[in-house]
């Protein structure tokens, strides 16, 4: 690609740098491992997944004799790469989904043009009788 060259956007793409960066700052506010927990209440497999497989990831680390704030700084790292490639990807797809979802049949109508003197609701009978 040349320099003056402006990159083309796939169709398939989700997501957006915006995404990316307000995903990554909602995760260094709230920390990884409760973005992890949150994670867990909406995907618990995929949460478990990435735990474990993070575990085992430190674990190498450590076995290959990486100092522990080295091992502790890298898993933080990667868990935070991973979470916020995960939520900005769903924010892709909620931005991408949010306008085709069907708007519910009862927010589509609208009220009836009924004469002000008709009864809306069902009269009771004393009601019937002050009227005599």
């Amino acid at each position: 690609m040349k320099p003056n060259d402006t990159p083309v956007r796939p169709d398939g793409m989700l997501v957006e740098p915006s995404h990316i960066i307000s995903a990554r700052q909602d995760i260094g506010e709230v920390g990884s491992p409760s973005s992890l927990e949150e994670l867990s209440g909406r995907e618990p497999i995929l949460a478990a997944y990435i735990q474990e497989t993070m575990a085992s990831l430190a674990g190498k680390l450590v076995l290959s004799g990486a100092p522990t704030n080295l091992v502790q700084g890298m898993y933080h790292e990667a868990l935070t790469l991973v979470l916020s490639t995960l939520e900005a990807q769903r924010r892709g797809h909620y931005e991408y989904w949010k306008d085709s979802i069907l708007i519910s049949r009862l927010q589509e109508l609208t009220p009836a043009d009924v004469p002000d003197d008709w009864p809306r609701y069902p009269r009771r009978e004393e009601d019937l009788e002050e009227d005599i």
